[in-house]
């Protein structure tokens, strides 16, 4: 298994079309979405990806931005498009993902917190990777809509330069833009 961070202008047009047929694989309610894109939302700075025999068979997106949680500002890594191949789930590569991005923030970034929106059933996957889910509504553009919207769904940050202690836990999480 070979994990590689990627910048999004290096990313080629063939590992991008490699990523979405892993994405389809992974979501196949989202086949006519992931046909055309490789991500949702805001546009990716970086990707982590696992490659194993050439092919993407884990997959993480994210990017930087400052946002507020009511009158508090924090610097957090948004997180997006999360995927491990069928035929690879199971194996624990989403810990390890997660494990090798918050290593890869802790040198790299200044992000206070990874950050990122999921569907409840999912929850459990995120908690024993690392990530703590907060109870809080979070105010964002919609990629669909391009209207704000208020999301009420599972919401869920990853401590990285602070503890998740130093979370304000109450107010609106405003994320000044898309989620990823």
């Amino acid at each position: 298994m070979d994990w590689k961070i990627i910048p999004e202008p290096e990313l080629t047009p063939s590992l991008e079309a490699d990523i979405q047929r892993m994405l389809i694989a992974s979501f196949p309610e989202y086949v006519e979405f992931f046909t055309h894109n490789s991500y949702w939302g805001s546009k990716p700075e970086y990707r982590l990806i696992a490659v194993d025999a050439g092919q993407p068979v884990a997959h993480v997106e994210f990017g930087y931005r400052q946002i507020t949680v009511g009158d508090s500002l924090f610097r957090i890594t948004g997180v997006g498009a999360v995927a491990i191949h069928p035929h690879y789930q199971g194996r624990k590569l989403g810990r390890e993902m997660f494990t090798r991005l918050r290593e890869y923030l802790l040198k790299h970034s200044d992000a206070d917190f990874g950050f990122l929106g999921c569907r409840e059933d999912v929850t459990g996957f995120y908690a024993a990777a690392g990530f703590t889910r907060v109870h809080q509504d979070v105010y964002n553009l919609d990629p669909d809509s391009n209207q704000w919207q208020t999301y009420h769904g599972p919401t869920m940050i990853m401590p990285i330069h602070k503890s998740i202690d130093q979370w304000a836990s109450q107010g609106v999480i405003h994320l000044n833009g898309m989620p990823w």
